[in-house]
C-alpha cells in the first residue's frame, strides 16, 4: 500500500491539527468537549498512521481498529483509575501507612496491568494481522508517538 499524495498531504494536515491541538491542550485547560474532540482527531491520526505503516487491507482496518481502540480504552481507564487513587492518598494527610503502600502499589503494577490487557488483545490481533504485521504494532506505537512529540516540538519552538 503506497501512500498517494492525497494521503501524503491529509497525514501533513492532521499532524498540524495534532500539533496545535498538543499546543492547546498544554496551554489551557480544555472543556470536557474539547477534550473529547481532540482526542477523537488523535485516535483518528493513530488509526491513519498505523494503517499506513502496518499496510492493512479494508478488510484489517474494519475488524482490528475496533478491537485496538477497546483495548486503548481500557488501558486509558485504568490508567486514570491509579491517577485518581494516587491522587487522593497524596491529598488526604490522614492517609495511613497502609493506604499509601497499596496506592504505591497498583502505581507500581500499572505497567504489569497494561501487558496483561495487551497479551489479552494480542490473542485477538494475531486473528487479524499477518505475522508480520502484529511484530510491527509496538514498534508502529512508538514511532506514531515519537512523531506527535516531533510535532509538538516543533510548533512549540516556532512560537
Amino acid at each position: 500500500m503506497t501512500a498517494s499524495p492525497t494521503a501524503a498531504l491529509r497525514f501533513c494536515l492532521l499532524a498540524l491539527i495534532c500539533a496545535c491541538s498538543l499546543s492547546m491542550h498544554a496551554q489551557t485547560n480544555l472543556s470536557e468537549a474539547d477534550r473529547d474532540r481532540w482526542l477523537k482527531e488523535i485516535r483518528t491520526y493513530k488509526h491513519d498512521f498505523i494503517t499506513r505503516e502496518l499496510e492493512l487491507t479494508n478488510d484489517q482496518v474494519r475488524q482490528f481498529f475496533p478491537q485496538y481502540d477497546k483495548m486503548e480504552d481500557e488501558i486509558a481507564e485504568l490508567n486514570a483509575a491509579t491517577r485518581e487513587a494516587e491522587a487522593r492518598v497524596n491529598s488526604n494527610k490522614d492517609a495511613t501507612d497502609l493506604d499509601i503502600e497499596n496506592t504505591a502499589r497498583s502505581v507500581f503494577e500499572l505497567k504489569r496491568a497494561e501487558g496483561q490487557i495487551e497479551m489479552t488483545y494480542f490473542e485477538v490481533f494475531k486473528d487479524i494481522l499477518t505475522p508480520r504485521q502484529l511484530l510491527q504494532l509496538k514498534n508502529t506505537e512508538r514511532k506514531f508517538t515519537q512523531q506527535l512529540v516531533k510535532h509538538h516540538r516543533r510548533n512549540r519552538t516556532q512560537r
